[in-house]
């Protein structure tokens, strides 16, 4: 059954997902929300995902199929998604992963309940985690230490931020549109969950937390990000020239100017090296160098922050030379 006023809108990129598709939808058309509606933008598979998707849609009138022209990747995909979406919440999915099945329910509730723009929940149930949360206690719950992590791409000295996907969370879709928040283009830039995370949570009112694992995560050889192109130097440099636009432009610079640096130092760095690692090239190198050097915030924070030995320090202290 069709729903008008849906509760929360799905928006579902579908490229070459394979057999996986078929978990990721029967997660969705059967979660305990029933007021939902799916959107898959098929992103020109070649694979017969299409084919998949098709067939769910013919037995399911609550998914709604876009079909794009050419490869528009992740990000223009999911923006169309957004352009057409009915639900008072939005939420978003890869298409090779799945989620438990009372996922939009908790979440939806949690929203209601809370009044919240935003509403989080758990990466990854690990061990780790749990020791973040013991750490740092109720401050992982505020808005505040949450936009730190992930302007620093993780709080402290952390690899990395709690809560750097956009999947197993909702958005009020008010809040979107009234702010005017989308996705970067990802043929150009990345990382576009980090960036639309941090353009959502400094224009939300409420913020809420559910301290819970619902959306799990395939990791796989065919995952975008593992690809040498997605964390390439030039698109995590545009990634991070994005982040420094959007803090100055929200007048918030000085307040995260830390936070900011240290991611800079991290994303540059992890970039750089791919030149270097596992098959060297000089002149990828060169030009990196080169490239990342042109942004006006890069020797700065390269000058006042420093990253804890790593485990090829050589490697490091090469690369941060270089770039100061």
């Amino acid at each position: 059954m069709q729903i008008s006023n849906p509760k929360v809108s799905i928006i579902v990129p579908v490229h070459n997902a394979g057999e996986r598709l078929y978990k990721c939808l029967d997660t969705l058309v059967n979660q305990t929300l029933r007021e939902i509606e799916i959107i898959l933008v098929l992103d020109c598979p070649t694979d017969g995902s299409d084919r998949i998707a098709e067939e769910y849609a013919a037995k399911d009138d609550r998914i709604v199929i876009l079909k794009n022209t050419e490869n528009l990747h992740i990000g223009k995909s999911r923006n169309r998604g957004l352009e057409m979406a009915h639900g008072e919440f939005i939420g978003f999915s890869d298409h090779d992963d799945y989620r438990e099945l009372t996922m939009y329910e908790e979440l939806y509730a949690e929203a209601t309940e809370k009044k919240a723009d935003v509403v989080l929940s758990l990466l990854e149930n690990d061990k780790n985690l749990k020791e973040d949360f013991v750490r740092y206690g109720d401050i992982v719950y505020s808005k505040d230490f949450i936009l730190k992590d992930l302007i620093g791409f993780g709080y402290e000295n952390n690899p990395g931020a709690l809560f750097v996907r956009v999947t197993g969370n909702l958005y009020k879709k008010s809040l979107l549109k009234l702010n005017q928040i989308n996705f970067v283009d990802t043929l150009t830039t990345t990382p576009e969950d980090v960036i639309f995370q941090i353009k959502s949570i400094l224009r939300s009112e409420n913020l809420a937390l559910i301290k819970k694992q619902f959306y799990f995560h395939q990791k796989h050889t065919d995952n975008e990000g593992n690809k040498g192109s997605y964390v390439s130097f030039e698109k995590r440099g545009a990634g991070m020239a994005e982040i420094y636009s959007l803090l100055i432009r929200e007048k918030v610079f000085d307040y995260f100017r830390h936070y900011f640096y240290k991611g800079v130092t991290k994303q540059f760095l992890n970039a750089l090296a791919g030149t270097v690692y596992p098959k060297f090239s000089i002149s990828q190198f060169v030009r990196g160098v080169k490239l990342l050097r042109s942004y006006p915030f890069c020797n700065e924070a390269f000058a006042v922050y420093s990253l804890p030995p790593a485990k090829h320090k050589w490697l490091r202290m090469l690369l941060v030379k270089m770039l100061k």
